[in-house]
């Protein structure tokens, strides 16, 4: 999809010459040889640039592009293309005056405006990206879906900042009305909610785990689940007591919900904590800027601010001499100070501060800061990394991510240190129980153990060594929830499907209220070509996990190929809400569309499948993990993705 810009070139060149040739035929025949020379090499220039940039080769293009504009000041294409190939290249600042040329050659093309306040924004010219975005909000952002959902996400962000939170509630609920929020957009929803005017890149990651917390009830509300926000109220506010605005937030779900007395009382209680924080509006926004930034507000002396490599010394001999909380205070100065710096150990920086929080039993806000570690490369020695790993794996354990932690914790089992503590996590994995280690009650501790042995073999793949101790495992202890279902799925893996039905039976009878082994035996009678037989199994699944995109999908899978594609629709779309990012749901969503008649749609999904199935290629190509918890592709949906922190450049013929 594309926002079209018109080209319009200025018509007045042959009239002057048509004027200039009746008066001097001589200037005439010169200035024709002009104009054309200078056609020519506009021509010239304009192809190589077009012929450039379809090549992907930006750099070359650029040059082209300039020498296009400079012959032909009013090509407005040209001034387009110059400048959304330098934000790709992420020349911000180059770009803007592309972007300012445009906006006066074309004042009512939304896209342009979007284009120059989104590189305002990245050069933290925050007061004119804020003008300029609302410029470009207003007069529509074309035909381009991607550049108005993250025109507006950045828009929000500056309304939050300028102390606009329900405007930028607002403007993040269009922006991402399909589908689910995405972190990003829930951060956001996060900081509107409290009333936090910081963007993300300014939050002290102390309040990180907070803003995530606010922005999963935020995403709640503006989905209009006021059943499941008002059951997420009362942990938050134990957690976060004396927050300021969430009280308020509890008291208009309440009031929504019919629920008076109680959203009074809540209105008293918030009452109470805003005049503790400033009576003066002035005052308090002022208490709430320094609350929730990196650093306080004070006015400091910025030469005598410690540099990032200083900070980082420090919290390395902090962290190294188990002083944990001045580990964390160091690195919450090293993330102010690091923009403005050279980006040095980026992922290991946030995995200390992890590290650290871990150790203060601040879990919540230990994982974000690992995970990003984690994203973002770490760094030193082996065992440090398998250090960083362990602790994030048994984070993400106690979350309740499973697959994610054994992915993870595999490649690092049966070598090092921390051998018989990985292997503990993993096996806390298989058995899918939300627990630190250190929290196994020790009558279990033998189960759990035996069980990571077995995980590891699983994640390896090593099935002849792995069943004989899961028989062995099953019949110590026969009535352990997924002990039957992790042998079934490593039998569905190997298709053996005769073999893996009665274990996952087995496992619906004793976990009655998981829906895993009904969605395993609903896509063994799809890979069997047994739709009719998969329905049941895939609508139990709904029915025990009405949130979950996999039973959805698998319903949805059922559906269509029994030939009901009204209801397959429906299923698909559920799951694509849940989850945008699975290439599976967007291929057979494309199938869907296609047999009912929907050619557009058909055409968009598979567009979007051909990118997710290439981003999960790279990933493959990179290492990722073939194991028995990933190789029945259908049973498994691709991680959400994020909004793209910009848009891609749209085609403008």
């Amino acid at each position: 999809m594309s926002a079209k810009l018109h080209c319009r070139y200025r018509a007045p060149l042959g009239a002057v010459l048509v004027l200039a040739c009746i008066a001097a035929p001589t200037y005439c025949r010169a200035s024709a040889r002009q104009v054309q020379a200078a056609q020519a090499s506009f021509d010239k220039a304009a192809n190589a640039a077009a012929t450039a940039r379809n090549a992907g080769r930006s750099d070359e293009a650029i040059e082209n592009y300039r020498l296009a504009v400079a012959i032909r000041p009013d090509w407005q294409e040209g001034w387009f293309y110059l400048g959304t190939l330098q934000y790709d290249a992420d020349r911000y600042t180059d770009a803007i005056p592309a972007f300012q040329k445009l906006v006066q050659l074309a004042p009512t093309i939304g896209p342009a405006w979007n284009f120059l306040g989104l590189c305002e924004f990245e050069t933290r010219d925050y007061s004119n990206s804020l003008i300029h975005l609302e410029k470009g909000q207003k007069l529509g952002a074309g035909d381009d879906p991607e550049i108005a959902r993250v025109s507006q996400y950045h828009l929000a962000l500056l309304l939050n900042r300028n102390r606009e939170s329900d405007r930028a509630t607002a403007m993040l609920v269009s922006a991402f009305r399909v589908g689910q929020f995405p972190p990003e957009a829930k951060l956001a929803l996060g900081l509107a909610l409290l009333h936090a005017p910081v963007l993300p890149d300014q939050l002290n990651p102390s309040r990180e785990a907070l803003v995530h917390a606010a922005g999963d009830i935020a995403a709640l509300l503006a989905q209009g689940d006021y059943a499941k926000a008002l059951d997420a109220f009362p942990q938050i506010l134990k957690d976060y007591p004396d927050v300021p605005y969430l009280h308020d937030a509890y008291a208009k779900a309440l009031a929504a919900a019919g629920r008076s007395a109680e959203a009074l009382q809540q209105r008293r209680e918030e009452s109470r904590i805003v005049e503790r924080l400033a009576p003066d509006k002035g005052q308090r926004d002022e208490k709430m800027a320094q609350m929730y930034a990196v650093r306080s507000v004070a006015v400091r002396a910025e030469n005598a601010q410690p540099s990032a490599d200083t900070l980082w010394n420090q919290a390395m001999d902090d962290y190294s001499s188990a002083r944990y909380s001045d580990a964390v205070v160091a690195l919450r100065m090293w993330a102010e100070r690091r923009p403005a710096e050279r980006k040095m150990n980026d992922g290991s920086a946030w995995a200390v501060m992890g590290l650290s929080e871990f150790e203060l039993k601040d879990y919540d806000n230990a994982l974000i800061h690992l995970q990003r570690g984690q994203d973002l490369g770490l760094g030193g020695s082996t065992e440090s990394v398998r250090l960083a790993r362990y602790h994030l794996g048994i984070l993400l354990n106690r979350s309740g991510q499973y697959e994610s932690a054994a992915r993870l914790l595999a490649p690092e089992a049966n070598s090092g240190s921390l051998a018989s503590e990985i292997q503990f996590a993993l096996g806390i994995a298989l058995l899918r129980t939300p627990l630190l280690p250190e929290q196994v009650p020790p009558q279990k501790h033998a189960l759990v153990q035996s069980a990571g042995e077995i995980g590891i073999l699983l994640q390896g793949s090593k099935y002849d060594q792995a069943f004989p101790k899961l028989q062995q495992l099953m019949k110590e202890y026969p009535t352990t929830p997924f002990l039957h279902y992790a042998y079934g799925l490593g039998l569905a893996s190997l298709s053996q499907y005769e073999e893996a039905e009665p274990e996952l039976r087995e496992e619906a009878r004793i976990s009655p209220a998981s829906e895993l082994p009904h969605i395993l035996l609903a896509s063994i009678e799809l890979r069997k070509h047994n739709a009719a037989d998969a329905l049941p199994s895939a609508a139990r699944a709904v029915q025990l996990a009405p949130e979950s995109a996999k039973a959805h999908y698998i319903l949805g899978r059922a559906y269509l190929e029994l030939g009901k594609e009204e209801k397959a629709l429906y299923e698909l779309e559920t799951a694509n809400k849940i989850n945008p990012g699975s290439p599976e749901v967007h291929f057979n969503l494309a199938k869907a569309y296609a047999r009912a008649k929907q050619p557009k749609k058909a055409e968009e999904e598979r567009a979007i499948f051909a990118h997710l199935n290439q981003l999960a290629e790279q990933q493959r190509t990179q290492g990722a993990n073939q194991s028995s918890g990933a190789a029945m592709n259908s049973m498994e949906l691709s991680p959400v993705q994020p909004p793209s922190a910009k848009p891609s450049t749209p085609e403008h013929q």
